[in-house]
């Protein structure tokens, strides 16, 4: 797809942010010409049925392995060098090279993460084992940010948050790196196998994990930008000292840390939060001595009991054995050395992208034995039957989004060369609807706030998708009409929202600016379950609300059908009431309303009308703040939400709504913050007074990109006030309407435009500029030509997006 074919060698975070109206490449090709690495050979590698398994890229000695928001992939070799895989290939020049002590076999490069504002900041963290002459074991860890552009991560931007933490053995370094849903940065550390103050012993005699004045044994929360510990964080209120930087040795003062979060830990490898929740949950992968390996619930303030307890039991015994004693936290599972050796990488499954019983759940890899094990959403491991085996020596794992399924890249080291290797349930290929009839709900239903307490008021961390189970019966609903709202992303970026378990679209639903509150109408398909997938390329909170569901419709229905008009004004608060432009200003609660009468007006009948379609936009005044606009039913009361929102300061905002007609024949849009408000309307939903027909039945398409004038696809760029004809490939000839959505990309000035089915020019708007280079889409739904053909007229120059949704029967 040409919107897949940009060059991106060079680029700033910011710049591929503000450019894309679109979803960016993925990051590997999945193509089955990938050479298996050296060493592979002769393994056998055992997956699930139904998945398949295959070899990414050679690297040597590779250790973390992330994911950026722009599906680019780091990996860390051990040696110090940071690389990137692009598009499936390994770039041949390293993004950083650092050196590092990799004098013994668990030191060196050990732990990546960004932060979840790269694109805005290009913030990146390292943990790793530096040489430290005259320091215990001649070598400590460092925890440094760093600031990446483009492909290439600046040396001398270090900034150093931790340092000195004790690798006195060599062995037990931790090395793992995240942001939690709080945005602070979360550090795992070892216990360096040996007592860095030498007053107890090595193996299971060092009670480093115990001693709350070493950072050694603990999993750390630090600010991200000036690596303190963070308010909150248990021990503070005991007088914990920053200990960031002062390092632990013999000589260490005794006063405990303030960067400590949980503590009782021997080697935590590795551990991963899970980004399918509002609320914070990440799972720490605690390596054992050599009695049992654990996955431990990271919990504030949490003492998981090494160097007493190894796994569920007193160090060294199995099971049955005694519980824990009080202020201990057992883990959350664990297993024997008959199961596995040494635990490393985990990563949660992202829901609503691989089968349906994978929701909710969490794997976790033994390094010792090549298996992956799968601990399901009702907490439950069957170790007899591990979800892969023959992976090999597994160091980290994560999720990547690739064109043939979202995928499980991990690395594997300790062959001839390492590598990278994943494992993916391909995406069933999607399909048009058969046809659909509009069934709205009575008022709409909120079906994710992410700023809500209950749902843990964290946003949608970037890069990352998040499933919604919408509530409709997939079995019979195959599309939902929702609006999606982007809420003060942290940076420029988009959403784009999809059928579960579907491939993800190369096309969006909104773009924001970074802080904006922006709002668009989608009609999104949903799988048999009736879920569907929001990928945010910006960290940002996102409100969802359900509106309605396109039914089955085999034959002909009365309501629930849409009739298409020649896009026309109904209304205009600017200009003077007259027997064209009809609107009545009403006071209101809480907001003033602007009534506007529709039925029997611009090719609206009188009756057999269920809902208008319209596009209604909202225009701040001079001196204005940020507001909104609703519209409801004439004499219906405010219901609490909003169809758009403006930045205020002359801000002009359009969203198409869908919206019932009262008894009155009249729709209410309730004004907040907004000076005047522009009706334009596009057609109607039948009711079930109207005649049976299958006229206005709706076909739901996988999301589909049709034009892009960037590349070239459709047809070119605009100049002032040129119109340009698209004849859509994924819709037939004889449509009646279209929905797609439109986005204005890389304008040059101030103005609108207007998608129309030919012929004179209607004196309507279906997307606004105030300035120069914004992005602004809309779902637009508009009569075809009785060719099928779709115009777009530009006032001003500009790019133009357009991503088909579905089509409309004639």
């Amino acid at each position: 797809m040409p919107a897949r074919s940009r060059s991106r060698t060079s680029r700033s975070f910011a710049a591929v942010a503000v450019a894309c109206a679109c979803a960016i490449t993925t990051a590997a090709t999945g193509s089955a010409a990938s050479p298996e690495p050296p060493g592979r050979s002769g393994r056998a590698e055992a997956v699930p049925a139904g998945a398949a398994t295959s070899a990414v890229a050679s690297v040597p000695a590779p250790t973390a392995i992330e994911t950026l928001p722009d599906g680019r992939v780091v990996v860390l070799e051990q040696d110090g060098r940071v690389r990137l895989i692009v598009d499936g290939a390994l770039r041949p020049a390293p993004a950083l090279a650092l050196g590092v002590c990799a004098n013994a076999p668990e030191r060196g490069l050990l732990g990546f993460t960004s932060d979840p504002d790269l694109v805005a900041n290009g913030r990146v963290y390292l943990y790793y084992t530096r040489f430290a002459p005259g320091s215990p074991g001649g070598c400590v860890n460092r925890v440094s940010r760093f600031t990446m552009a483009g492909d290439v991560i600046d040396a001398s931007s270090e900034v150093v948050l931790l340092d000195g933490i004790s690798s006195v053995n060599g062995n037990h370094n931790g090395g793992d790196l995240d942001i939690g849903r709080d945005g602070h940065l979360y550090v795992s550390t070892g216990d360096a196998g040996r007592d860095p103050r030498g007053d107890s012993g090595s193996a299971g005699s060092n009670d480093a994990a115990q001693d709350l004045s070493l950072l050694n044994g603990k999993i750390l929360r630090v600010d991200r930008t000036t690596g303190e510990g963070v308010p909150g964080n248990p021990l503070i209120a005991q007088g914990a000292v920053s200990c960031r930087v002062r390092g632990n040795t013999p000589a260490t003062p005794s006063t405990p840390c303030a960067e400590i979060y949980a503590w009782g830990l021997r080697n935590p490898y590795r551990f991963a939060f899970d980004t399918n929740t509002g609320p914070q949950r990440f799972f720490v992968n605690d390596v054992g001595q050599g009695a049992r390996e654990e996955v431990d619930d990271g919990i504030l303030g949490a003492d998981y009991g090494w160097n007493a307890r190894e796994g569920s039991c007193p160090r060294g015994q199995q099971p049955p054995c005694a519980g824990p004693p009080p202020g201990i936290t057992d883990p959350l599972t664990d297993y024997p050395r008959s199961v596995g050796t040494y635990i490393t990488a985990g990563a949660f499954v992202p829901n609503g992208t691989w089968p349906a019983a994978y929701d909710g759940a969490y794997l976790f890899a033994d390094g010792g034995t090549g298996k992956i094990f799968l601990r399901r959403a009702d907490g439950g491991v069957d170790y007899a039957a591990p979800f892969a085996t023959g992976a090999g020596v597994v160091a980290d794992m994560t999720f990547v989004r690739e064109p043939q399924g979202m995928s499980l890249w991990y690395t594997v080291a300790g062959e001839t060369a390492g590598s990278v290797r994943r494992i993916t349930f391909p995406w069933r290929a999607p399909a048009p609807s058969p046809p659909l009839s509009y069934a709205p709900l009575d008022s709409a239903r909120r079906i994710l706030d992410t700023r809500l307490a209950a749902a843990g008021a964290a946003p949608v961390v970037g890069g990352t998708t998040r499933h919604v189970v919408t509530g409709v019966d997939g079995s019979t609903t195959r599309a939902v009409l929702v609006s999606i709202a982007m809420v003060a992303p942290s940076s420029p970026g988009f959403v784009t929202a999809w059928a579960a378990r579907a491939p993800m679209p190369p096309t969006a639903n909104a773009n924001a600016a970074a802080g904006e509150i922006v709002n668009n109408l989608a009609i999104v398909p949903v799988d048999e379950l009736g879920g569907m997938l929001l990928f945010s390329y910006a960290t940002s909170h996102l409100v969802v609300d359900l509106l309605g569901s396109f039914e089955a419709a085999p034959g002909a229905v009365t309501g629930g059908r849409f009739q298409a008009l020649d896009p026309s004004r109904l209304a205009d608060t600017r200009e003077a009431v007259g027997p064209v432009n009809r609107y009545e200003r009403r006071a209101g609660s809480p907001h003033p309303v602007v009534r506007v009468p529709v039925l029997g007006r611009a090719g609206v009948p009188t009756s057999g009308v269920a809902s208008v379609v319209a596009v209604v936009t909202g225009i701040s005044g001079a001196q204005q703040g940020g507001g909104f606009a609703t519209a409801t039913p004439a004499g219906a009361p405010w219901p609490g939400t909003a169809n758009l929102n403006t930045a205020g300061s002359g801000d002009v905002r359009p969203n198409t709504v869908v919206v019932p007609v009262g008894a009155d024949g009249s729709i209410d849009v309730h004004l907040y913050e907004v000076a005047d408000v522009v009706v334009d309307v596009a057609g109607w939903f039948t009711s079930s007074a109207a005649p049976a027909s299958t006229s206005g039945r709706f076909v739901s398409l996988p999301p589909t990109r049709e034009a892009d004038t960037r590349s070239g696809q459709g047809f070119g760029r605009f100049g002032a006030g040129d119109t340009r004809v698209l004849d859509p490939a994924s819709v037939p000839a004889d449509a009646a309407a279209l929905a797609h959505n439109v986005a204005i990309v890389d304008n040059a000035g101030p103005g609108f435009l207007t998608p129309f089915p030919g012929g004179p020019r209607p004196f309507v708007a279906a997307g606004n500029v105030t300035a120069p280079g914004q992005i602004r889409a809309i779902l637009t739904v508009t009569a075809l030509s009785p060719s099928g053909t779709m115009s777009y007229y530009s006032y001003m120059p500009t790019d133009l997006v357009v991503d088909v949704t579905g089509w409309f029967q004639r």
